[in-house]
């Protein structure tokens, strides 16, 4: 008698089908990531972006921004709209940069100013170093020493010497409590000794207008903002703070040649995104930058305007931040100056 054979018995094993069947998900699950990131990261960006400058209009951080952002838009293929939001020292603007989604639609212009000497003088809603994800450096702009032209001062030596006739006399402007501006004339009289009076305007702007306008004696100012005075007459350059002598202002001497050894001052200048912006939206923006900063029309503009580019990717811009944190840090410490 033949017997039918039976069927094969058909065993489970949900531990194991379970575990392929979890990993063919996550697998999926992380594929579509990865396609659905490098989607949207091909795609960024699809409207325009905007880029806060902290400070107002006719500043040395709005002059740069409005160079840059033509080509940078046009590399990415929106327009780069700058927005002015002034207030507190570049604060309020930073601030504004630090809360925004971080979509790499919402961009800052960061300085020596907002992330390194603010930091260090007060509590802040924003931390530069975990609220902000660098994209790049675009470079740097020296200060200069100015002063109006109907004033018997015509070099750092007369300056000095005018300053010790009649100390606390001689005043001099800035854009406020620590700012680049009123470090660097700290700076000055701690390494010489003398007693200058501080007047902090809202806006390093007024400070500007009142030594073009014979009202204070003397302001150090970027060369952003100064060249063009300079140029007309309006003020009188005493000295640089660099360590050689600007190419375009050759007969200016430096503060460290005018006998003030080791004496140096600049302001740098660089794009921000809020942190946590996705690493391929970072990199579109920072080659975006890197491009429009060797574009030879941009290049000539910002040199037009005394700024030396000096392009610094994501991770050399993060350590000069927090070195130059540190660096102000002491400072401002040795300087005694406090925020209001």
């Amino acid at each position: 008698m033949i017997h039918p054979i039976p069927a094969p018995v058909r065993r489970s094993v949900p531990s194991r089908s379970g575990r392929c069947s979890c990993t063919v998900r996550a697998l999926l699950c992380a594929t579509a990531l990865c396609a659905a990131g490098s989607l949207h990261a091909q795609a960024f960006p699809v409207k325009p972006v905007r880029l806060i400058s902290p400070f107002e209009a006719g500043g040395s951080n709005d002059g740069v921004a409005r160079l840059v952002a033509p080509k940078l838009g046009e590399l990415l293929g929106q327009a780069v709209l700058v927005e002015n939001r002034p207030g507190a020292g570049g604060v309020i603007g930073t601030e504004v940069g630090a809360r925004a989604n971080p979509d790499g639609y919402t961009l800052t212009v960061a300085t020596t100013s907002t992330f390194s000497i603010n930091p260090a003088m007060r509590k802040l809603s924003y931390d530069p170093n975990t609220d902000f994800t660098p994209v790049g450096l675009i470079g740097i702009s020296p200060y200069v020493m100015v002063t109006h032209p109907s004033t018997p001062i015509h070099s750092v030596k007369e300056l000095i010497a005018a300053a010790r006739k009649r100390p606390g006399l001689v005043e001099y402007g800035s854009g406020g409590i620590g700012t680049p501006g009123h470090l660097a004339g700290a700076a000055f009289a701690r390494q010489t000794g003398v007693e200058f009076t501080h007047i902090p305007y809202r806006s390093g702007a007024s400070s500007i207008a009142d030594v073009a306008a014979g009202r204070i004696t003397l302001v150090f100012t970027t060369m952003l903002v100064a060249d063009s005075l300079i140029e007309a007459g309006r003020l009188r350059p005493l000295a640089v703070t660099t360590r050689t002598r600007l190419p375009r202002f050759p007969k200016i001497p430096t503060i460290e040649e005018s006998g003030l050894p080791g004496y140096e001052f600049n302001l740098w200048l660089g794009i921000v995104a809020p942190g946590k912006t996705p690493d391929a939206v970072v990199q579109r923006l920072t080659d975006a930058l890197g491009q429009a900063l060797r574009d030879k029309g941009t290049n000539a503009s910002l040199a037009q305007q005394s700024v030396e580019v000096l392009y610094e990717a994501p991770r050399e811009f993060s350590d000069r931040i927090r070195r130059d944190l540190q660096t102000y840090t002491r400072v401002l410490k040795e300087s005694g100056a406090k925020a209001d």
